[in-house]
């Protein structure tokens, strides 16, 4: 997964599964790629025919020609979006997204690792409370920051269990 920041300030947020189809702002696009070969490459899209060339690539710095028409692109990593500070540390949304204990309980397994990439709706983590265990489940698209329990360990209610920086640009 990665940023492509255009030059008039549009951000794209891409994802390219192998063995899937590309996903670019949460969408699934059906592009068939035709022909790849040294940086140039053909896909279908929409019944039409795209051709899509690398003209140059300087360091996070990309300039791509599709169909005769030039495109300068920034393309970040999401860790390298974090570091260079374009998601805000001052940003309160960020507090939004760590993640609580919603009950007293006992954490019976961590599924993720600090830095993991987690999607929204997906398992972190699972807690047992009343002989159920529950999972715990990321609120956001984004990276595992902080992992503040452990397999094991006893929680209360409104305990800080996860901090997670959103990726949702």
């Amino acid at each position: 997964m990665f940023i492509a920041l255009r030059d008039n300030g549009k951000r794209y947020k891409i994802y390219i599964p192998k063995e899937s189809k590309p996903v670019i702002d949460s969408q699934e696009y059906d592009i068939d790629f035709v022909e790849q070969e040294d940086f140039h490459y053909t896909f279908d899209w929409k019944g039409k025919r795209f051709h899509c060339e690398l003209v140059s690539h300087d360091q996070n710095k990309a300039l791509i020609k599709v169909n005769g028409v030039e495109y300068k692109f920034s393309l970040e990593s999401i860790f390298s979006y974090i570091r260079h500070g374009m998601i805000g540390k001052d940003d309160k949304s960020i507090d939004e997204n760590n993640i609580t204990s919603p009950m007293p309980g006992k954490i019976v397994d961590v599924f993720l690792s600090e830095g993991d990439l987690v999607n929204v709706g997906e398992p972190i983590l699972s807690l047992e409370a009343m002989k159920m265990q529950n999972e715990i489940t990321a609120t956001c698209n984004g990276v595992i920051r902080k992992i503040h329990v452990t397999k094991g360990q006893s929680v209360m209610k409104d305990d800080l269990l996860i901090e997670v920086t959103s990726i949702d640009v």
